[in-house]
């Protein structure tokens, strides 16, 4: 490895393995050498000016901190957030986001992501926080995620929404209350609590 690649690896390793074109550059780093390195397959381009290091040890969710990196203030949602809390079997292959209504989408070049615009009031129930590997992602609780499922049961299908609710209903830590709280915001109560009433 020559002494440029040397320094470049520098860069990524002190920030966690991802770095901003500004970043590199300030370092005295050509973009000739962003461009050569991206050529060779040794960085990703996540975003415009967004870069994350190849060979950092892949993890499962290594899709969330990407995207949280490149989107702070996006929340993980709907089936992405139903997959992670283990209320479905399926495993998406693009990462769902919630952004704020009137925000603009940012472009993502990797990893697949589609963009969701919630109401200000429905984009901040339910967040939380969680860590993978020292970064922060935000995601819905199991609860909101149910609701948001049943909103947008005509994009992604009654039977995903309902899968949702029946797994969220056998686990010991369940909160109708705080389920049906969700659902008031979300403006499917009626609906959810039909469901309900048919489940338990």
């Amino acid at each position: 490895m020559n002494k440029k690649d040397e320094k470049i690896y520098r860069i990524f390793s002190t920030r966690n393995g991802f770095a901003r074109t500004k970043d590199i550059l300030a370092a005295g780093i050509h973009r000739r050498d962003i461009r050569r390195m991206r050529e060779g397959g040794k960085i990703i381009r996540v975003k415009r000016g967004f870069y994350r290091l190849t060979e950092i040890p892949l993890i499962s969710n290594q899709g969330f901190i990407d995207i949280a990196c490149a989107v702070p203030k996006g929340v993980i949602c709907l089936l992405s957030a139903l997959s992670y809390h283990e209320l479905t079997t399926l495993n998406p292959s693009i990462i769902s986001m919630a952004i704020c209504r009137g925000s603009r989408e940012p472009k993502i070049e990797y990893p697949p992501v589609e963009f969701y615009h919630f109401s200000k009031k429905q984009f901040e129930a339910g967040i939380n926080e969680i860590k993978i590997k020292g970064h922060k992602i935000r995601i819905y609780c199991p609860e909101k995620t149910v609701c948001d499922c049943f909103r947008y049961r005509n994009k992604l299908g009654l039977d995903m929404a309902k899968e949702g609710l029946s797994e969220y209903l056998k686990r010991k830590d369940r909160n109708l209350e705080k389920l049906l709280e969700y659902a008031e915001i979300c403006r499917i109560k009626p609906l959810l609590e039909t469901w309900l009433n048919a489940m338990i």
